[in-house]
């Protein structure tokens, strides 16, 4: 009773902002109260210390929880609980109180922070949901057989889940049988690492080259493992980890080291650490120790099919024979050009536009192509005649960043290549192509404008996202803020209705100006999507869709996943025109996101 009287005494006190650091100091050895100190020559910086010295004193409540999982790691109890306390973000302990002690002196400020026990429950309690969400996740990749995006959410899961109390006993139901989640997130992954299987596709020796060029094809169950992070040994090291667009790598080994290999070892890395969307799991990859797998490893024969001497890279390309003779010309020599790399000599071949885009991509990575037997096709839509698609390797050195991305060629009617897009990976253009919502020549359409959109972000193409947006577009990020309804947008945005105020709406040059401030400071982005919806708005008779997808988007500085919803208007292929463009970071609780049903039309 008198413990219960204390702690309204507290609230009372605390409302009137009376409290003193040793009433807190009482409060904290009677088990009321959980607090951390902090001092240094400035308030922001003892508010730092004070809130990374609460998250210790939290860890120090669960610390006999981490002994048998400090034991496992081969890890000190005090050093592992260190790092677990490294993983508590200021964004987890913003609901800490704070009070700054009016002992402090001009170049000795003196921070506290403190919670209740409840609220030290409470953040473990998120973070329980937390990791229950990322194996949901990681369970529907792994049934839609997405071993990527399974192994990538298995994975933070079980490295959040090495920071909770509960980790030797929370449950969850696979295949409706309850498991052990420390135990089953280590077997599911080893499970799908071990169907993931490499493979040599091509290997080629270059007459002006010292090097076998190889082609290797990683996939799971039959289906090519978009994005993976692989890295190879060449003899002489290993390499940096490299993204894999639709499975494939491009590897490069001198012939005197070949001579000596049997094998090419490769590794498959399971923590996309570098990747992360979130502070949490980012914090988290970085205090824990990394989870090793047998099945990350793999070897390739390196002379399991003999290698081929070619002359040059093009002899690799061939086309399909509706592509007319002297569209071939014109690629044979750009693609000639991108492999000399002498970019002037293949001017002739574009449009003004088309070059300027040309030399953005080109230069986008110092862009190579690799050495695959591939057919390229061509797809007409309207005036235009898309050559698809170039396989090419970008390679980021000061941001250790190297991945690969099929480009398009965009001819006009004079034969000119008037633009180059990256181009969807072979999942995604599939996905909407299989779906029933309008003509062949209409879906060639949306994948042609999402592939400009695309590529228009990975390029930091101000002017055309300028262009593709509507004066009066509705462009929804962040938290909500209510206006009047007093132009077109702002009546669109209105009915998305109260379940979805935590967004704020931009006015297109607020967009704009946002975009070009983070433009500046990236050495480059690059945007995968997945999982697409479409629908049709309005009529057969208007070519306005509405577009579901999900987002990966990567930067040398930011990364994230998220929903991206997008309403445009391709009427005038020419001219597409983006009418809404929402983005939220996750779905909402009955899983929806929003889309056209979020609006009606007149």
């Amino acid at each position: 009773m008198m413990k219960g009287f204390t702690f309204l005494m507290f609230i009372l006190i605390a409302s009137l902002n009376a409290i003193t650091a040793d009433q807190l100091q009482h409060m904290q050895n009677s088990g009321e109260l959980i607090v951390g100190k902090g001092t240094a020559e400035t308030e922001s910086e003892a508010d730092k210390r004070a809130l990374q010295d609460l998250a210790s004193q939290i860890i120090v409540k669960v610390k006999s929880s981490f002994v048998s999982i400090a034991k496992e790691d081969n890890f000190n109890l005090d050093k592992y609980c260190k790092s677990v306390v490294e993983t508590f973000s200021d964004i987890q302990l913003s609901n800490a109180k704070k009070f700054s002690d009016p002992a402090s002196t001009d170049n000795n400020k003196i921070v506290y922070r403190y919670i209740t026990p409840e609220d030290k429950n409470r953040i473990f309690a998120e973070r329980k949901t937390q990791i229950l969400s990322l194996v949901t996740e990681g369970e529907i990749a792994e049934s839609e057989d997405n071993a990527v995006d399974a192994i990538r959410n298995y994975y933070w899961a079980l490295m959040l889940l090495k920071t909770h109390p509960e980790y030797k006993t929370i449950t969850y139901y696979f295949d409706n049988k309850e498991r052990l989640l420390n135990i089953a997130l280590v077997n599911q992954i080893e499970k799908i690492l071990s169907e993931i299987k490499i493979e040599i596709t091509s290997k080629t020796i270059s007459k002006d080259s010292n090097c076998f060029d190889i082609v290797l094809l990683a996939s799971y169950k039959g289906i090519p493992a978009d994005g993976l992070l692989i890295r190879y040994n060449d003899g002489y090291g290993w390499s940096d980890f490299e993204r894999w667009t639709n499975g494939k790598g491009f590897i490069n080994i001198k012939k005197t080291m070949a001579a000596t290999m049997n094998f090419i070892e490769l590794e498959i890395d399971c923590s996309f650490a570098n990747h992360s969307f979130s502070g949490d799991i980012q914090q988290t990859l970085g205090a824990m120790r990394p989870h090793k797998f047998d099945d990350s490893y793999k070897k390739c024969e390196l002379f399991s099919k003999e290698a081929t001497e070619l002359p040059s890279v093009k002899s690799v390309i061939s086309y399909e024979t509706k592509i007319p003779k002297d569209t071939i010309e014109v690629l044979d020599n750009i693609i000639t050009a991108i492999s000399n790399k002498d970019l002037a000599r293949s001017r002739r071949y574009f449009s003004a536009k088309g070059f300027r885009d040309f030399n953005a991509l080109i230069g986008y990575g110092n862009a190579e192509i690799l050495p695959e037997e591939v057919k390229l096709k061509i797809l007409k839509i309207g005036n235009m005649s898309i050559v698809r698609s170039i396989p090419l390797k970008f390679d980021f050195r000061s941001s250790n960043e190297d991945f690969t991305e099929k480009v398009n060629f965009v001819f006009d009617e004079k034969n000119k290549v008037d633009g180059v897009t990256f181009s969807l990976s072979d999942t995604a253009i599939n996905d909407i192509m299989s779906r029933d919502y309008g003509t062949d020549e209409e879906k060639a359409l949306i994948i042609n404008f999402v592939e400009q959109y695309k590529t228009a972000y990975c390029l930091k193409d101000l002017e055309f996202i300028k262009d593709v947006f509507c004066d009066d577009a509705l462009i929804i990020v962040g938290r909500v803020v209510k206006r009047k309804p007093d132009d077109y947008a702002d009546k669109l945005y209105q009915q998305l209705g109260d379940e979805m105020i935590e967004y704020v709406t931009l006015k297109k040059a607020e967009y704009i100006n946002r975009l070009q401030k983070q433009f500046s400071r990236k050495e480059f982005i690059n945007i995968r999507f997945s999982d697409n919806q479409i629908e049709r708005v309005m009529n057969k008779d208007k070519k306005v869709f509405g577009m579901q997808i999900g987002q990966y988007y990567y930067s040398s500085d930011y990364r994230d996943k998220g929903y991206l919803f997008l309403m445009f208007d391709l009427e005038n292929p020419d001219e597409p025109k983006i009418m809404v463009r929402s983005w939220q970071p996750e779905k909402a609780e009955d899983g929806s996101i929003i889309g056209v049903s979020n609006f009606q039309f007149e």
